[in-house]
C-alpha cells in the first residue's frame, strides 16, 4: 500500500497537470506554527490488587496525558518556473503525564520487580515525551481549476523521540524506606516520505481569499530504539537493565484539515491557517512490562495547528 502511494506521488510530480505549467516569481516563505497537541500512548506502569470476601480485583494504572503546547518553524523557497517549491522545518513538542496508586501496588517494569520487595504500599510515576523532528520536502503545485489546487510532494523526515518513566515507591512495613526506578527509551529515525495536499478557495474578496485545505503524508523510515532501566533504593540496592538495541522500519502517518485566509499586501503575501491534525507513529512504544509483555503501541499526537506564513 505504501509503495503504491509513493509511486503515485512521484508520477504526479514528474507528469503533473499541463495546466500547472506556468511561471511564478522567485519568493522566500517564512512560516511558524503554534501547536496544541494531545498525546495518546497506552502504558500500564503498575497494578493494584484489592480483595473483597471471595473476589480479587485488579486495577491497572495507566498514564493519561494533558494537552500541551509546541511549535514548528520553517523556511521555504518558490522556484520561478513550473510551480516547484521546497521547504524545511523543525518541530518541537513535549508532553507529560502523572499518576499515583496506594494499597497493594505491584510495579509494571522489570527492574523494580527484580528487587523482590513488591508489592509496595504506594507508588507514583510520571512519563515524559520529548519530540524533536526535522522535515524537508520538494513539491509542485498543480492547478486543477482556478479555485482548486493540489500539491504532491516527496521528501525526508528525521529526528528523535525520547520517552522516560520515573517512579517512586514506599513500604509501610519498613518506615523510612524509599525506592526509585528510571526507565528510558531513546528513538532515532530518518528516511523518505511523500504526501499530497490540496486547497479549495471558496471565497475571494478583493485581495483576500478564504479556503479549505487538507493534506495526507506517509513516511517509511529507519528506526533505532535503545532502552535502559535503573532501580535504586534506600537499602543501597541497585539494579541496571539494558535491552538489545532494536533496528527496524518506522512508519508514520500525518494528516490535517482546516480553514485558511490569504491576503496580498503589495509584494508580500500573508497566510493564516487553522487546522486539526493527527500524527500516528506505529509501534513506537517498545518498552517491556511484566504486566503485558513486549509493547508495540502507537504514539499518537493530535490537536490544533495555527500556521502563519509570510511570502516575499
Amino acid at each position: 500500500m505504501l509503495k503504491n502511494f509513493f509511486l503515485r506521488i512521484v508520477s504526479l510530480l514528474l507528469i503533473g497537470n499541463l495546466s500547472a505549467v506556468e511561471k511564478q516569481p522567485k519568493t522566500v516563505d517564512i512560516f511558524a506554527k503554534a501547536l496544541y497537541w494531545y498525546t495518546s500512548e497506552t502504558m500500564d506502569w503498575a497494578f493494584v490488587l484489592s480483595q473483597n470476601q471471595n473476589t480479587v480485583r485488579t486495577a491497572y494504572q495507566t498514564f493519561v496525558f494533558d494537552w500541551a503546547p509546541g511549535f514548528t518553524v520553517g523556511l521555504g523557497y518558490y522556484m520561478e518556473h513550473d510551480l516547484w517549491d521546497t521547504q524545511v522545518s523543525y518541530t518541537w513538542f513535549q508532553s507529560r503525564a502523572e499518576d499515583h496508586a496506594s494499597g497493594t501496588v505491584t510495579p509494571g517494569f522489570l527492574a523494580a520487580r527484580l528487587s523482590f520487595l513488591e508489592p509496595f504500599s504506594t507508588g507514583k510515576a510520571n512519563m515524559n515525551i520529548h519530540y524533536n523532528m526535522f522535515d524537508g520536502d520538494l513539491g509542485r503545485n498543480c492547478l486543477i481549476t482556478k479555485q482548486l489546487s493540489l500539491r504532491p510532494s516527496i521528501g525526508l523526515k528525521g529526528g528523535w523521540i525520547n520517552q522516560s518513566i520515573h517512579s517512586d515507591w514506599t513500604l509501610s512495613s519498613m518506615p523510612g524506606f524509599t525506592a526509585a526506578e528510571n526507565l528510558n527509551q531513546k528513538f532515532q529515525t530518518a528516511g523518505p516520505k511523500s504526501g499530497i495536499s490540496g486547497q479549495w478557495d471558496f471565497s475571494q474578496m478583493q485581495k483576500q481569499t478564504f479556503s479549505l485545505f487538507g493534506s495526507f503524508e506517509a513516511g517509511y523510515l529507519w528506526g533505532h530504539w535503545s532502552i535502559h532501566d535503573k532501580f535504586t533504593d534506600s537499602l543501597a540496592k541497585k539494579i541496571y537493565l539494558k535491552t538489545t538495541p532494536r533496528n527496524f522500519a518506522s512508519i508514520v502517518f500525518h494528516s490535517i484539515v482546516g480553514l485558511g485566509w490569504d491576503s496580498n499586501l503589495s509584494r508580500i503575501h500573508i497566510a493564516l491557517k487553522l487546522g486539526y491534525e493527527m500524527e500516528d507513529w506505529l509501534n513506537q512504544s517498545q518498552f517491556f512490562t511484566d504486566i503485558s509483555g513486549s509493547q508495540n503501541n502507537d504514539l499518537i499526537l493530535q490537536g490544533l495547528n495555527l500556521n502563519f506564513n509570510c511570502n516575499f
